[in-house]
């Protein structure tokens, strides 16, 4: 169980680090970096190949990363609670 939350706090910090890398590199922010690849996305989702992902990418909360890392602890945590309970 430790090693599960572990792995998880490990994750995501690599990813918050990754993203602030990415964004040094680039020089956009998130916002500016989805405006630059929504072109795109939108020709890809046009072809009807990837009707899932367009769903999500359109339709889905687009929480920040603190939420996010909140919501996904707590899917772990109550995961572990049901083993725990069986």
């Amino acid at each position: 169980m430790v090693g599960a939350v572990d792995a998880y706090v490990i994750g995501a910090v690599r990813r918050e680090i990754a993203g602030r890398r990415a964004e040094r590199a680039s020089g956009m922010d998130e916002r500016r970096w989805q405006a630059s690849l929504g072109p795109c996305l939108e020709q890809t989702f046009a072809t009807g190949r990837f009707r899932a992902l367009a769903t999500v990418v359109r339709d889905a909360a687009h929480l920040d990363a603190d939420h996010t890392f909140r919501i996904g602890l707590d899917f772990l945590l109550d995961g572990i609670e049901a083993r725990l309970s069986r």
